[in-house]
């Protein structure tokens, strides 16, 4: 190390290898080599890559939990039509209320909770519509557990549950959800006809 200079004010400015310390206006600046163009360059390739990656993944955690909470959400009014049927809805309603949920591949974002008027255990036109319920962007009906459509009907008091196609009843209801983004996974609702369980889970398909 090489002393330089020795100031007035008693500073001593020395060189060292590879920089330089001055004394300016009661500041003291030291200078050295610093990043060059291209490596600044790369720096900035890197940190756009990794938050490009981060935002992809945040994205796509982020549909994910949207098809997730749908999932549920089939789930929930299934088990609300359930609650209805025995207890009623609204005020000064009849407790022998039949209430139910109708689903139909032809309209593949929403479908219906629904009140059965004529207690015929289907959903018609003359049935009182409770709720059109909308799927979230990109989240479709895909499958049912019958060709097409599908009533789903709770009859008190107990409730008695009525599962069918308009033509055919079956024991178990089961609704999949599909979404755009996520080709291998499904949303599955399903009801067990006998005990009025419902589950409803995101599953990997082929």
């Amino acid at each position: 190390m090489k002393v330089i200079k020795k100031s007035q004010a008693g500073f001593t400015l020395r060189r060292c290898s590879g920089f330089t310390l001055r004394r300016c206006s009661g500041f003291t600046l030291r200078r050295c080599s610093g990043f060059t163009l291209a490596e600044m360059m790369i720096m900035l390739v890197i940190f756009t890559i990794i938050f490009t990656l981060a935002l992809v993944n945040f994205r796509r955690g982020e549909r994910l939990e949207s098809f997730r909470l749908a999932t549920l959400s089939v789930a929930s009014y299934l088990r609300q039509a359930q609650t209805a049927t025995l207890t009623g809805l609204g005020t000064g309603v009849s407790m022998s209320q039949a209430y139910g949920l109708y689903f139909n591949l032809g309209t593949p974002t929403l479908y219906l909770f629904f009140k059965d008027d004529n207690n015929n255990h289907l959903y018609d036109a003359i049935d009182e519509i409770v709720e059109t319920i909308t799927l979230p962007e990109e989240i479709t009906l895909t499958a049912l557990v019958s060709d097409n459509p599908l009533h789903i009907v709770f009859e008190p008091p107990k409730p008695i549950i009525y599962i069918s196609d308009g033509i055919n009843p079956y024991q178990t209801a089961e609704i999949r959800l599909a979404r755009q983004y996520f080709p291998n996974k499904q949303g599955v609702i399903s009801l067990n006809g006998i005990t009025g369980q419902v589950s409803a889970e995101l599953i990997d398909v082929p």
